[in-house]
């Protein structure tokens, strides 16, 4: 009740200093009056399609980036900067695959720079493209990490791992491109209340929150069902839909990454069935997170390099 007449209170006070905008009851009347979503980038399409593709290689994958000319320039960027240590020079995507990020990471790193690209949403704040780009990259690095603890029987395909890594956030964005006044209002929110949770706060000022506008995208471009799972059940312990295991190991690793400061889960609890369904031990995931935190600032600075 405390926290429910806290956020009730800062609501008021920011009602009060906003005179242009007038927050929903329910985002849902919002929604259904959008005629259309930015439609599925034809060059991510083409990265999708190459899933199923049994010859895929790193040559075909590196032709389809580089008909982008932004997006071979990111991946290049990415694979030369300092949080990888190669010392050689990187000059084209392949260079970038085969000595450096691996197919499955490019494969992933490129669909997610490919999808968002029409996406405009701020960059700065809790909730901004830096900080989720921060999350996404330090969460692809914890859960392959956490992944490997795992039995084999539990443990999901590691490209289901780096794309729900990426992905699984994509409904802060969408929230930012589609709902501008509703984005500022729902940050500033988070701001007056710093102890609550972020997925109830979107709730208690909408109705409506990241993740079902995350999945509801995940299924407009038909994205793996893997990934449009975790998209709407990635803040829900108690899930045991299909993909499970997968959603589980994203929420840990949000509730991991929140313990540092990473994400939006800064206040997300994480039961021990948690680490009992994943086969981890919750001392060698806290381990992981050591290691991770020693990455930090190079995943932070290849970000401001990916997105200058």
């Amino acid at each position: 009740m405390m926290n429910i007449n806290l956020l009730k209170w800062t609501q008021s006070t920011i009602n009060q200093g906003i005179s242009s905008f007038s927050p929903p009851a329910d985002l849902h009347q919002s929604i259904s009056q959008i005629e259309e979503l930015p439609p599925f980038p034809a060059t991510a399409n083409r990265i999708l399609q190459l899933a199923s593709d049994p010859l895929a290689d790193a040559k075909k994958l590196s032709e389809i980036i580089e008909l982008d000319l932004i997006l071979a320039s990111q991946v290049i960027r990415w694979a030369s900067s300092a949080l990888y240590g190669f010392r050689g020079k990187i000059s084209s995507v392949q260079d970038a695959i085969t000595k450096v990020l691996g197919f499955d990471f490019v494969f992933n790193l490129a669909l997610g720079l490919a999808a968002l690209a029409p996406l405009k949403s701020p960059i700065d704040g809790i909730i901004g493209s830096k900080s989720l780009w921060v999350q996404s990259l330090a969460s692809t690095r914890l859960m392959t990490k956490i992944a490997l603890k795992m039995p084999a029987d539990k443990r999901p395909p590691s490209q289901h791992i780096l794309l729900a890594g990426l992905m699984h956030n994509i409904g802060f964005i969408l929230l930012g491109h589609q709902f501008s006044d509703e984005y500022a209002y729902l940050t500033k929110l988070i701001q007056a209340n710093p102890s609550l949770a972020i997925n109830n706060i979107e709730n208690f000022a909408f109705g409506y929150d990241h993740e079902q506008l995350g999945a509801w995208l995940m299924q407009t471009w038909d994205m793996p069902k893997p990934i449009s799972d975790v998209a709407y059940h990635h803040h829900n312990p108690n899930y045991r839909g299909e993909n499970y295991h997968l959603n589980l190991l994203v929420y840990l690793n949000d509730s991991l990454l929140g313990k540092i400061g990473i994400g939006d889960a800064a206040n997300q609890l994480c039961p021990d069935s948690v680490y009992e369904e994943l086969g981890v031990e919750q001392i060698e995931c806290e381990q992981q997170l050591d290691d991770l935190e020693q990455e930090l600032e190079g995943i932070k600075a290849t970000v401001e390099v990916l997105l200058s």
